[in-house]
């Protein structure tokens, strides 16, 4: 039965080795977990403590509990209501803080707001199309984006990089502003020593330094500000990207390794059939979810079915790397360990997403691959069937 619905597995919780992994449209946490959480669908709720580490991913994602340890979280819309008692590690479109943070807060989406609430015990390194911080800030602050507001309270340095910047806060340390509008609110207050550079060449800082003066700085000019923005928040995303991925690699290749390495050993020799069993898999399971969900009492079916191949389609090319990267250890590799094939998986992924930038003739070879992989899958897989009733041989002798 595990094969027969593989991806879908992750959907259930996985006892035994203290974490718990879900996977659905729609998940909902109302009772406390303890244990490492790790989650991905298209809504995610967490109403409930987490008394241990919590990955998501997903397209909304809101947390209004306790999470014990670390929060590594990646989505379309995220709204942090609960406390986290360590790192937070974020990436997003939309992003909410509004809670506690023991540790360190490393976020980067198109709209991120730190509300007033807010306090980071530790650093915080952030960037985004706009970011608001109003909250309060322990340690030192990175940050890099296109219009960056300050209105909270920072305890330790600030480094700050923005095409518009707006200062209307607190520096308790050493700051560093490199902004292309700079604007400086009557009741910012700055510190310590204060080195500036801006479009204008010159910027009014009133009384908000506090000690000496402010310091123009052409080494901190920015030629290209929307380079240099993006540069800073591209590799941020790209972090995130990466990490996501890998926690992927990480737990196909830990609960269906056998599966993985099988379809990998048997690609050699038969790469046309498993590219046509693959192609039709990708092409016809649609009308088969279709059929089925014609019949009345097929729909609960054809929705599971339904998520399980959307699943698979947006984990193709973990999936792919995985399979790939079990293909060369087999044959290339003399030492074979769980964490070489994850690294070379890692990298596989890497690699295919650079040939995906080439036009047309990348996406084509990114589905070929799929194909392949897809139909190596499903021809290794251990599927049950009946044991025909055979009449017993004859007697010898």
């Amino acid at each position: 039965m595990k094969n027969l619905i593989f991806l879908l597995l992750l959907w259930l919780p996985v006892t035994g080795f203290s974490q718990r992994v879900l996977y659905g449209s729609h998940i909902l946490i109302n009772k406390p977990v303890n244990e490492d959480l790790y989650i991905a669908g298209g809504t995610v709720t967490i109403n409930a403590p987490v008394h241990g580490d919590l990955a998501v991913a997903g397209g909304t994602v809101i947390i209004n509990d306790t999470v014990t340890n670390d929060i590594l979280v990646a989505g379309g819309n995220v709204t942090l209501n609960g406390v986290s008692g360590d790192d937070v590690r974020c990436a997003g479109g939309n992003i909410h803080v509004q809670q506690l943070i023991a540790g360190d807060l490393v976020i980067t989406g198109g709209t991120i707001e730190i509300s007033r609430p807010a306090v980071v015990e530790g650093n915080l390194l952030t960037g985004g199309g706009e970011v608001q911080l109003d909250g309060t800030i322990k340690g030192m602050v990175r940050a890099g984006s296109g219009k960056l507001k300050i209105n909270g309270l920072v305890e330790g340095p600030l480094d700050a990089r923005a095409v518009e910047l707006n200062l209307t806060g607190a520096v308790k340390g050493n700051t560093l502003i490199a902004a292309q509008k700079l604007y400086v609110g009557p009741h910012a207050a700055l510190l310590k020593s204060v080195r500036y550079w801006n479009g204008n060449g010159t910027a009014d800082f009133g009384a908000a330094v506090k000690n000496g003066q402010p310091v123009f700085d052409t080494s901190l000019k920015m030629d290209q500000p929307r380079w240099h923005y993006l540069g800073f928040a591209s590799f941020l995303v790209l972090v995130w990207y990466l990490t996501t991925a890998l926690l992927f690699i990480i737990l196909i290749q830990y609960f269906f390794g056998r599966t993985m390495q099988k379809a990998g050993e048997s690609i050699p020799g038969n790469v046309s059939r498993f590219t046509g069993v693959g192609l039709l898999f990708v092409a016809l399971t649609p009308v088969a979810i279709i059929i089925v969900f014609l019949s009345l009492a097929g729909i609960p079916i054809a929705l599971l079915m339904l998520i399980a191949y959307v699943s698979l389609l947006l984990l193709a090319s973990v999936i792919v790397s995985v399979v790939l990267a079990n293909w060369v250890n087999a044959n290339y590799e003399k030492k074979r360990g769980f964490w070489r094939l994850v690294s070379n998986a890692l990298g596989i992924f890497i690699v295919l997403k650079f040939i995906s930038l080439v036009p047309v003739l990348g996406w084509l070879i990114n589905l070929l691959v799929i194909f392949l992989v897809f139909g190596s899958l499903l021809l290794n897989i251990r599927w049950p069937h009946k044991i025909a009733h055979r009449p017993a041989p004859p007697a010898v002798g």
